[in-house]
């Protein structure tokens, strides 16, 4: 979409003012009558654009807002708390990165993540609730293994097995998250093949290969290189944009509703 210069904004400034007191055409030839017109009808396009735009948004995001426990009013941008110093150009997506939701959404929640990290457990349902009822499409969650070197080698062999069952149906993946965030599997004593109905030689020999370390490591060394220290770490990403914030920590889903806002409002 293109955007008025600081040059026409003047001209249009100055134009509502002298139509105001009734002197346009005593100043402008008819060139320049027909030069400001198209310059205040690209104004008026441009405008309508963005409230359209605006309002589906505010929909959307006052829908995910309802669904929070917290009842407070929403902090503005300037209350909220110094984002982390992070390498947000390390953060690496593409067509292979675990996507729940809308491909194409304009947000993603990219998060980072640990098995044996009791947070990121309890944290689990905010993006998948968030995304579940955002109209349209709005946000996308995507998944990065981030084992802690404390919680090893538990939390990288459970990430495995998650892999593995979702090699065989991706839906598994997000059954498995949507499980262990309600406390309803243990990947120490789950049947894995049982529960989601896998082929056995396929799923054991999965767990032996090195193309899902492979895709552990990945995760890891971007963890390393972005910078991230803790689990569950979020990176919000606006994919129209490119901006990205970052949140730390199993916080209210207000707060990335606000985070969320506060990028879309930024854009415009």
């Amino acid at each position: 979409m293109n955007k008025l210069s600081t040059y026409q904004k003047s001209v249009i400034a100055l134009l509502t003012t002298m139509v105001g007191v009734g002197i346009t055409s005593t100043y402008l030839t008819t060139s320049e009558l027909k030069e400001t017109n198209a310059l205040l009808a690209s104004s008026i396009t441009i405008q309508n654009h963005i409230k359209t735009e605006s309002a589906g948004v505010n929909q959307s995001l006052s829908k995910i807002l309802s669904l929070s426990e917290n009842t407070e009013p929403v902090q503005q941008p300037e209350a909220q708390p110094e984002e982390p110093d992070l390498n947000l150009s390390q953060v690496q997506l593409d067509s292979n990165t675990l996507t729940y939701g809308n491909e194409n959404a304009r947000f993603s929640l990219v998060t980072y993540m640990d098995f044996q990290c009791p947070y990121c457990q309890r944290f689990a349902s905010t993006p998948k609730t968030l995304v579940d009822k955002a109209n349209g499409g709005l946000v996308n969650w995507k998944w990065k293994n981030s084992p802690l070197p404390f919680h090893e080698p538990n939390a990288t062999d459970y990430a495995v097995k998650m892999l593995c069952a979702g090699a065989q149906n991706t839906d598994n993946h997000w059954k498995i998250i949507s499980m262990w965030g309600n406390h309803e599997i243990d990947f120490a004593t789950a049947d894995m093949v049982g529960m989601f109905e896998l082929d056995p030689v396929a799923y054991n020999t999965c767990l032996k290969t090195d193309s899902v370390k492979l895709t552990l490591d990945k995760d890891k060394a971007e963890s390393r290189a972005l910078g991230v220290s803790g689990t569950p770490t979020t990176v919000i990403v606006d994919n129209k944009t490119g901006e990205k914030r970052v949140i730390e920590g199993a916080v209210p889903m207000d707060m990335f509703v606000n985070t969320i806002e506060v990028m879309m409002k930024k854009s415009q």
